[in-house]
C-alpha cells in the first residue's frame, strides 16, 4: 500500500503532465501556426559556396518549400511536420511532448553582399537534415594585360 507521500508525488506528476498537455494545446491555438516552431539552422561558408543546414527530422521532402529572396540576402524554409501515427483525441494522454508538430517557417539571413550562382543551387535531404548549397559563380578568367611599348614617331 503506497504511503501518503508516494500518492502525493504520483498525483503531482499527473497534474504536471495534464498542465503540460493543456499548455501545449493552448499555445498551438493562440500562436500563429506558421510561427509555432522554428527548426535549428547552421550557416557556414566554404571556398566555393555558402551552405545552410536545417534540422528537419521527421519532415518529408515533399513537405519542404525553399525560397531565396530576390536580392539573395535570405533563404526561407517552410513546411510542415506531420505524424500520421499520433492519435490525438480526448482519450490520449501524453507523458512527454518535446517534438514539435505542425507548420514551421524559418528565414535565414545569408552573409552580406553574397554573389551566388542561382542556376546551380542544390538542396538535398540526408538523414533528417536539409542541406542547401548556394554556390558562388565560377571566377572569371583572369585578364592578362600586356605591356605595349610606346614608340616615338
Amino acid at each position: 500500500m503506497p504511503n501518503f507521500y508516494e500518492e502525493l508525488m504520483r498525483q503531482m506528476e499527473q497534474d504536471a503532465r495534464r498542465t503540460d498537455e493543456w499548455l501545449r494545446r493552448f499555445l498551438q491555438s493562440v500562436l500563429p501556426p506558421d510561427k509555432f516552431w522554428e527548426p535549428l539552422v547552421d550557416v557556414y561558408e566554404t571556398k566555393d559556396a555558402v551552405k545552410v543546414k536545417v534540422e528537419l527530422a521527421g519532415v518529408k521532402p515533399e513537405d519542404i518549400h525553399l525560397e531565396l529572396s530576390g536580392d539573395g540576402s535570405a533563404l526561407t524554409v517552410r513546411g510542415c511536420r506531420r505524424d500520421e501515427e499520433l492519435e490525438v483525441d480526448g482519450r490520449t494522454m501524453f507523458h512527454q511532448m518535446e517534438v514539435y508538430l505542425g507548420p514551421f517557417e524559418r528565414t535565414v539571413p545569408l552573409p552580406p553582399r553574397l554573389n551566388l550562382d542561382r542556376e546551380a543551387i542544390q538542396a538535398t535531404f540526408p538523414d533528417g537534415f536539409l542541406m542547401v548549397t548556394l554556390p558562388r559563380p565560377p571566377a572569371p578568367a583572369r585578364l592578362v594585360t600586356n605591356s605595349i611599348p610606346v614608340e616615338r614617331a
